[in-house]
C-alpha cells in the first residue's frame, strides 16, 4: 500500500445548500437548523460518500427543540464538495443506523423513534438508493424505552442487531430482521450491567459466531467493561478492565474509547490516557492503542500518542479517541484529537505491532471542530465525519492510498507538529516517520529571511529575536514544503 496519502478536506457549513465560498481545499455550506452531531458514513457503488446530520429547530423564544430531522449528504471522493442532499423530517430520535444493504443495491437508513403522544418507542426501517429515493418505511415497535448511539447497531446479512439501555439501567441486546421481525432478545441480568454507559457493539469472532459489547460507568474511578456474546446474544464472558496499578493509565470514564478485533487471538483498545501528576515534568496525557490477548486479556503491547508542550505535555488537554480500525492489508488506522483550545486532530498509520508508519497533523482548526465518525474505505482508504455544532457546520475528511503526499498549498495538514505556540525562548517540532527534514527557515512577515537551520531540526531557537510573528518554513528532504506562523511572547 502506497504510504504517501492525499488528504482532501471539506468544511460544510451549517437554510439552504447554497455554495457561499471556496477557500483552497475548504468548501462551505449552510444549513440553517442546530447540527447535534454527525453519524457515519457510508462508501456508496460509484465510489462517492455518503453521510448523515441530526438536526435541532431550536425555537429560541421557548429555549428548546420543537422539531428534529437528518439531513443526508452525497459527497464527492475527490474534491468533497457535496452533489446531492435530502431533509427527512422526523420524531425524536436517539440513534440510528447507516449502512449498505448486505443482499440489494441499496442502502439501509434505521433509526429508534419515540412518540410522545403515546409515550413509545419503535424502529424506523427505510430502504434507499444512490439517487436518495426512499422506499415505503417500515415501522417496527419496542418493547423498552431504549438509549443509544450509532455503534449499537451491528449489521448482519439479514438481521441488524442493536444493543441499549433501558430506563432502569439495564442493557437490552435485540437481533431484527429488515421487515421489523424481533428474533432475539437477551435483557442481560443486574449482575452483569455495570456499565452506565453502552458505546458499542462489534464481531468478536467469525467461527463460532460471537460478538463483544462494550461500555463504562463514569467519574474518576470509571470502569471499562465489556461482553463476550454468543450467536444467540447470550452473554458468555464478561470482563472488568478496573483502575488498579495493572491499569492507572487509562481514562475508562469517556465515551470515546475504541475497540476493535484483530483475528482469533488478539484486539486492540483505545482510550484517552493520563499519567503521573499534572505538576510534574514527566506529566503526560493523550491516547493510548492496547493491543490484548483474548484468552487472558493481558496487556501486549502499548504505543502512546502524547498531546505536547514547551517542556512537557499539555496540562488541562481533553484527549478523545474517534476509532481505530483495521483495514483488508492488517494496517491500523487511528485517528484522535483534543478538545482544548489548542484544538488539533491527528491521524496515524500502524502496522499489526503496532508501529507508526505514518502520521498526519490538522493544524489550524476552529475551537469545537470535532471529528466524530471513522470508517476504512474500499480502497483502503479512509473517511472521516465531524461536526462543529457553536459553529453550526459539519466536515468530511477522505484519505486516499493511490495518490501522492500533500504540497504545500494545504494550509490544515502537516507531517509534523510544533509548539509551543507562542513560544517564549524555542519551538519543537515533531515529525511523522516517514518524513525527513532538510532544514528550517524563519522569515519575518515581509518575507525576509531571518535564520536558516539545517542541524538538530527537532527544535529552532527564537532568542535574541523581537516578540511578535515569524513565518517558519519547513522544508523536506523530498523538496516539499510548509509555511506556518509562529508567535514569539
Amino acid at each position: 500500500m502506497n504510504k504517501k496519502l492525499i488528504l482532501i478536506l471539506a468544511m460544510l457549513m451549517a437554510t439552504t445548500f447554497a455554495k457561499a465560498q471556496s477557500y483552497s481545499a475548504l468548501e462551505n455550506y449552510s444549513f440553517g437548523w442546530y447540527i447535534q452531531y454527525m453519524e457515519n458514513l457510508v462508501e456508496l457503488q460509484d465510489g462517492n460518500i455518503l453521510t448523515c446530520t441530526r438536526l435541532l429547530n431550536v425555537d429560541s423564544a421557548k429555549d428548546y427543540s420543537e422539531d428534529y430531522g437528518y439531513c443526508l449528504l452525497k459527497l464527492n471522493r475527490e474534491d468533497a464538495s457535496i452533489m446531492d442532499s435530502i431533509f427527512l423530517p422526523d420524531d425524536y430520535t436517539n440513534f440510528f443506523l447507516l449502512e449498505p444493504h448486505p443482499t440489494t443495491d441499496g442502502y439501509l437508513f434505521i433509526n429508534q423513534a419515540y412518540d410522545f403522544q403515546t409515550a413509545s418507542n419503535f424502529l424506523k426501517i427505510r430502504h434507499f438508493y444512490d439517487n436518495l429515493t426512499f422506499d415505503d418505511v417500515v415501522t417496527a415497535p419496542l418493547i423498552d424505552t431504549v438509549y443509544g448511539g450509532t455503534d449499537q447497531f451491528l449489521l448482519e446479512e439479514n438481521n441488524f442487531i442493536m444493543i441499549s439501555g433501558r430506563e432502569d439501567g439495564s442493557w437490552i441486546c435485540q437481533r431484527f430482521g429488515f421487515d421489523g421481525t424481533l428474533k432475539n432478545r437477551t435483557v442481560f441480568p443486574e449482575s452483569v450491567h455495570h456499565c452506565e454507559f453502552r458505546t458499542g457493539i462489534k464481531v468478536w469472532n467469525e467461527s463460532p459466531k460471537e460478538y463483544v459489547a462494550w461500555g463504562y460507568t463514569p467519574g474518576s474511578q470509571a470502569n471499562f467493561y465489556y461482553h463476550i456474546l454468543d450467536s444467540l446474544l447470550n452473554i458468555r464472558e464478561t470482563v472488568a478492565l478496573e483502575h488498579t496499578p495493572q491499569y492507572p493509565n487509562i481514562w475508562f470514564g469517556h465515551d470515546d474509547n475504541a475497540l476493535e478485533s484483530i483475528d482469533e487471538n488478539t484486539y486492540l483498545l483505545a482510550t484517552p490516557f493520563e499519567a503521573g501528576n499534572w505538576t510534574s515534568p514527566d506529566y503526560k496525557v493523550g491516547v493510548q492503542v492496547t493491543k490484548r490477548d483474548k484468552a487472558t486479556h493481558t496487556n501486549l503491547k502499548t504505543m502512546y500518542f502524547s498531546f505536547e508542550a514547551s517542556g512537557g505535555a499539555v496540562v488541562g488537554a481533553s484527549p478523545y479517541v474517534v476509532d481505530v480500525r483495521q483495514t483488508e492489508e492488517g494496517y491500523i488506522y487511528l485517528a484522535f484529537g483534543d478538545l482544548t483550545g489548542i484544538n488539533r486532530f491527528s491521524v496515524a498509520l500502524l502496522d499489526s505491532d503496532l508501529n507508526v508508519l505514518w502520521q498526519q497533523y490538522y493544524l489550524n482548526l476552529e475551537p469545537f471542530d470535532f471529528m466524530y465518525r471513522m470508517k476504512v474505505l474500499n480502497d483502503g482508504g479512509l473517511g472521516l465525519v465531524g461536526f462543529n455544532p457553536s459553529a453550526a457546520k459539519v466536515f468530511a475528511l477522505f484519505i486516499n492510498n493511490d495518490y501522492d503526499a500533500l504540497d504545500e498549498q494545504d494550509i490544515i495538514i502537516r507531517p509534523y507538529t510544533f509548539y509551543p505556540n507562542p513560544a517564549q525562548s524555542e519551538v519543537h517540532l515533531s515529525y511523522s516517520p516517514d518524513v525527513q527534514p532538510a532544514r528550517i527557515e524563519l522569515y519575518d512577515l515581509q518575507g525576509r529571511l531571518l535564520h536558516t537551520q539545517t542541524q538538530n531540526l527537532e527544535s529552532i531557537g527564537l532568542e535574541g529575536f523581537a516578540i511578535g510573528q515569524y513565518l517558519m518554513k519547513v522544508v523536506l528532504q523530498d523538496g516539499k514544503t510548509f509555511t506556518d506562523k509562529v508567535m514569539k511572547k
